[in-house]
């Protein structure tokens, strides 16, 4: 359950797999990329934005080099790609409004990135369209974006030391007993560069929610709106 390694202000080393691009078509899709190695970094050095948990001592749980263990959900736009959950939990993003869901098809329990792209309304209709009439039995699901707003996000860049310096994303977390997560990262500077000398990015935890579960009848009247 790696959702106990979303803590804030932990750092990792790590690069977002490239998004699934294809013909924006409404399909729903086999998600073909590989997760990258997320490694832990140590603690960020803005004390505002670590956890008082771990600056009281708390365990982190992780030696430093450590990689968390996960499978990679893509963001295939205009698609929505699936992923059959196996042995490890799922991320996926970065999420600015689409709908993560859960649920059995062809058999097998999966997860699903339902592809809409912010502005894009026709595509956006025929996504969403396409998958409500294929939208699972069991189907649950939830929206990552719309767990954190504005103030919190700003607040916590404040922390890392202001819009300069930390840029938010936001992931999603699926485990694989079926509970979803919002994890709020930060690509952040270091030593004036973003990247390490490999080119891996640094990111900052910025904090995690476990989001309520949305039912089937409430994620139909979303992919219906």
């Amino acid at each position: 359950m790696i959702e106990q390694r979303f803590i804030a202000g932990i750092r990792f080393l790590w690069t977002k797999p490239n998004d699934s691009m294809g013909p924006a078509n409404g399909a729903i899709v086999a998600s073909t990329g590989v997760a990258n190695n997320l490694t832990y970094d140590g603690l960020d050095g803005h004390k505002a934005a670590v956890s008082n948990a771990l600056l009281t001592g708390a365990p982190i749980g992780m030696a430093m080099g450590t990689n968390v263990p996960h499978a990679w959900l893509d963001y295939a736009p205009g698609r929505t790609s699936r992923l059959q959950i196996g042995v490890n939990d799922i991320l996926t993003g970065y999420m600015s409004g689409c709908l993560i869901i859960r649920g059995t098809h062809s058999g097998a329990m999966s997860a699903f990135h339902v592809g809409t792209i912010v502005g894009n309304a026709a595509v956006n209709k025929k996504v969403k369209d396409s998958f409500a009439r294929d939208l699972p039995a069991d189907a649950t699901g939830f929206n990552p974006a719309g767990a954190w707003n504005p103030g919190e996000i700003a607040n916590k860049q404040i922390a890392l030391g202001g819009g300069t310096v930390a840029t938010p994303n936001i992931l999603a977390l699926v485990t694989t007993t079926g509970a979803f997560y919002s994890v709020l990262m930060f690509n952040v500077l270091d030593g004036g560069s973003w990247t390490n000398p490999a080119g891996i990015r640094y990111w900052c935890v910025g904090g995690i929610k476990q989001v309520p579960a949305i039912n089937r009848v409430g994620l139909m009247a979303s992919l219906m709106s």
